[in-house]
């Protein structure tokens, strides 16, 4: 089975600049920040298990270590068949500020990461007042042709997009931690979720991986709570969920096939857990794609 991660060069490579118009995309996940603009059709997207719809104008955005997805429904007839959409993914690092003293975006953006004040979709609606479609075509042209200082407008323009972004979410009632957050589970040499995620099919000793990242299992248990939002044994289910989703909705394997290879004890585990998590079984997960 394949690991859900994707590398990203943030050294040679801080930030991308797309088109597309396709509609599946299979679950994975990358340190990048990811931002997604449709311009025509319809999207299902999805991040960390919550499902969306995106119409044209809409924008979704991906947190790093987010688990995201497009999932390929059946269309509405009153919708093209194909969507088509603008896409930037970049290191944070390359974000700006003008003013000293002012938050830090990278430090906000962590802060949403955490927050239900903070949407993942950001509405047509809501961005009605933005010429956030044009900073889209900004950044893609320019990383198309390359001209002089074109990094330059490219990490100003993701930083208005942002900017804009931030602004929708402090009128919706989001407030942004002022505290500085580490990262206690990822080093150079070694990373929990890039663990977690090529060895989801195994059975995963979590005293181990506190012992790993230097902790021991009680603190360990708690700062990954906080950190992600989940125990690490729920985390473990949820990636082992992800995986099995693709199996689910792009082959035709057996639930018993898919139960070993995903590293559930048996399909009855695999079932309970799937419906504890989704909140459906596989099979009405297969048959409906919902």
């Amino acid at each position: 089975m394949d690991d859900l991660f994707e590398y990203s060069d943030s050294l040679n490579a801080p930030f991308q600049a797309f088109s597309g118009d396709f509609k599946q995309m299979r679950p994975h996940w990358h340190y990048f920040t990811e931002m997604i603009y449709l311009v025509s059709g319809i999207l299902y997207v999805e991040v960390d298990g919550k499902q969306y719809t995106m119409n044209p104008g809409d924008m979704v955005i991906f947190h790093p270590k987010q688990i995201h997805a497009f999932l390929d429904y059946p269309v509405k007839e009153d919708h093209p068949n194909k969507p088509f959409f603008y896409g930037i993914k970049f290191d944070d690092m390359i974000l700006s500020n003008t003013t000293p003293g002012s938050p830090k975006l990278p430090r906000i953006l962590d802060s949403a990461n955490k927050e239900n004040t903070a949407p993942n979709l950001i509405t047509a609606h809501e961005l009605r007042f933005n010429p956030v479609k044009l900073f889209f075509e900004n950044c893609i042209w320019e990383t198309q042709h390359k001209e002089f200082g074109y990094d330059i407008k490219v990490a100003s323009t993701i930083s208005l997009i942002v900017t804009e972004l931030i602004r929708i979410w402090l009128r919706q009632g989001f407030h942004f931690s002022s505290k500085t957050t580490f990262d206690q589970f990822s080093t150079k040499d070694f990373s929990v979720l890039e663990f977690i995620d090529a060895h989801s099919s195994e059975n995963i000793n979590i005293e181990d991986l506190a012992s790993k990242c230097g902790m021991c299992y009680s603190n360990f248990a708690k700062q990954f709570k906080a950190q992600f939002g989940k125990t690490c044994k729920e985390y473990i289910e949820f990636i082992r969920v992800c995986k099995a989703d693709t199996l689910l909705l792009y082959t035709d394997k057996t639930l018993d096939y898919i139960s070993q290879e995903t590293g559930f004890t048996d399909a009855s585990h695999f079932i309970r857990t799937y419906k504890k998590i989704r909140g459906i079984t596989p099979k009405q997960r297969r048959n409906n794609k919902m």
